[in-house]
């Protein structure tokens, strides 16, 4: 099998919940098989004009029909696949007018004539398509699988009968439910393993067919939450006095509990614009949400309904409207960071997307960056005296590290500009050794501060590249924590350059003997980087850093 026609008959094209499920099923087809033509064509942007039934190409143009639209190529594209995957949603119990318009323009493929085959009467056809497989992709807003049936029938008929699988998932929209990825990432892993068996052995397993065929959520979750998303006329006139509290119930649906392992812990939400106050208790890998304030909370979220519901559907960045001053915590601040977890769509860290690091070494973390120092320890102390030891030593301890790590684990900014530094270093000690013999500890000084500098600039600081081990969630991406590590790269690489600057004052002073006293510098800029991260966020979910909608 090497040409895949994928048939998108979603009018949102690639941005639609079928085609979620269509990507996962391919990813697992290239999983299997590189040697795959994949061709995806999202129907509704294509011109494809209506039947009319002249059956002009059938009596006067043979095979041709009299539009010239993009009906021509796409049937080309039909007739060649070795595999076509109809991609979808089901409306009003069949496909979509889109899809259902480029199935009547395929009667050209078909010949007039009337023949009996396998005890029916058909058309036959003017290619020799008997070898084609189907595959049938599709989701429904209900519940229930049996609304299906006219679909399956439909495409049948239409396929002679070879429709080879079918993935047909059942409460569809809330795959765009953002706050439900983690709670569904199961169904669309099921989807992915698809592929990969249908591409290897050219059908499903009993196992995953079995969990295809599972609801997304209980069905009486699901409902509640269609039902409360839904306007209805009762619902006009009596969602005023309980519309946070309704927010907040779609909101405890998405609750992870195997995310929630040992946290015992009451989250109480204020909708400052609403004048309500309610509040969840979470405990046991169990989570209840109670209406009105709670006494004794252990972290406080105070928002505008409408900012929570843009971040609670994935349309406003959590961390970056805390930023913004869109929202303020009070209390425990290390269950707001999990938040994300035990409620949303983040998974930790053990789905970085770098799948290469192996949390649990000693060559990541806070530790990695203590043994990238070694190399420029030895030349601090032996660039001066000792060629070997303070120039070409460094060089090979940073190549050894960097093929240490670039084998098994992340190497990172810090780890190659020290290669590359020491690599200059290495070159200009064969031309002039007797500089480096004079301001060598001042250069390393110097240098090590435009590294840490410039890689706020040019690269992610570097304190995150070390620090981000520190917490189970994926913090990366977080605008807090890249601004808290933007602020601590630059205070190091300015402690860096404050102990160059020292050093060529205890040089011309003739005070070298208290040049160890630097390294006090070390400790205390190590305890202020330890406050700092901690106290900083705090102070952002505070509110505090400015004014905001909150303040006075």
């Amino acid at each position: 099998m090497e040409n895949i026609l994928i048939l998108n008959g979603s009018p949102r094209g690639k941005k639609g919940n079928t085609a979620k499920l269509v990507d996962n099923f391919i990813t697992g087809l290239k999983e299997e098989s590189s040697n795959l033509i994949i061709e995806n064509i999202e129907l509704y942007k294509k011109n494809i004009n209506s039947c009319t039934g002249c059956f002009s190409c059938w009596n006067k143009t043979p095979g041709k029909c009299i539009f010239n639209d993009d009906m021509k190529d796409l049937i080309s594209s039909y007739v060649n696949a070795d595999l076509v995957i109809w991609a979808t949603p089901l409306y009003h119990f069949g496909m979509t007018s889109i899809m259902k318009r480029f199935t009547e323009r395929t009667l050209p493929i078909n010949k007039p004539d009337i023949v009996k085959y396998d005890e029916t009467y058909t058309h036959p056809q003017r290619y020799d398509m008997n070898n084609k497989k189907n595959i049938l992709i599709s989701t429904a807003g209900f519940p229930e699988a049996h609304n299906f049936e006219v679909l399956i029938d439909q495409l049948n008929k239409i396929t002679g009968g070879k429709v080879s699988e079918s993935i047909l998932t059942v409460m569809g929209e809330l795959l765009s439910v953002k706050a439900l990825e983690n709670r569904i990432s199961w169904y669309l892993d099921a989807v992915q393993q698809a592929g990969k068996e249908f591409i290897s052995q050219g059908s499903l397993n009993k196992k995953t067919k079995d969990l295809l065929k599972k609801e997304l959520v209980p069905i009486d979750d699901f409902v509640e939450m269609a039902n409360l998303t839904q306007k209805t006329e009762e619902k006009i006139t009596t969602e005023k006095s309980q519309k946070g509290y309704n927010l907040l119930k779609l909101m405890g649906h998405s609750f992870v509990p195997n995310n929630a392992n040992g946290i015992d812990a009451i989250l109480e939400m204020e909708f400052t614009d609403l004048n309500e106050s309610n509040h969840f208790i979470i405990k046991d890998n169990s989570c209840q949400l109670k209406k009105g304030p709670s006494n004794n909370f252990s972290a406080k979220i105070i928002t505008g309904y409408e900012i929570w519901q843009k971040i609670s559907q994935g349309d406003l960045d959590g961390p970056q409207a805390m930023m913004d001053g869109l929202y303020k915590i009070e209390g425990d601040f290390d269950l707001i960071q999990k938040l994300d977890r035990i409620f949303g769509s983040s998974k930790g860290k053990q789905d970085n997307k770098n799948q290469k690091i192996n949390i649990d070494s000693r060559l990541v973390g806070q530790k990695a960056m203590g043994i990238s120092f070694i190399p420029w320890v030895f030349s601090w102390i032996f660039i001066e005296s000792n060629l070997l030891a303070g120039v070409l030593l460094p060089l090979l301890l940073s190549l050894g590290l960097v093929a240490i790590k670039k084998k098994k684990y992340e190497l990172t900014y810090f780890e190659k500009m020290n290669t590359l530094y020491f690599s200059i270093l290495s070159i200009i000690s064969l031309f002039d050794y007797q500089l480096l013999s004079n301001i060598g500890i001042e250069l390393n000084y110097f240098a090590v501060a435009s590294i840490w500098g410039l890689s706020v600039l040019f690269n992610t600081a570097l304190t995150s590249d070390y620090s981000k081990y520190d917490y189970e969630e994926d913090l990366e991406d977080n605008p807090i924590f890249i601004k808290t590590n933007d602020i601590l790269t630059l205070f190091w690489a300015l402690m860096f350059v404050g102990q160059g600057v020292a050093m060529i004052i205890l040089k011309n002073y003739s005070y070298l003997k208290y040049s160890p006293l630097l390294y006090i510098l070390i400790l205390v800029a190590i305890k202020f980087t330890n406050y700092f991260s901690k106290k900083y966020p705090e102070y952002i979910a505070k509110g505090k850093l400015k004014k905001n909608i909150f303040s006075s």
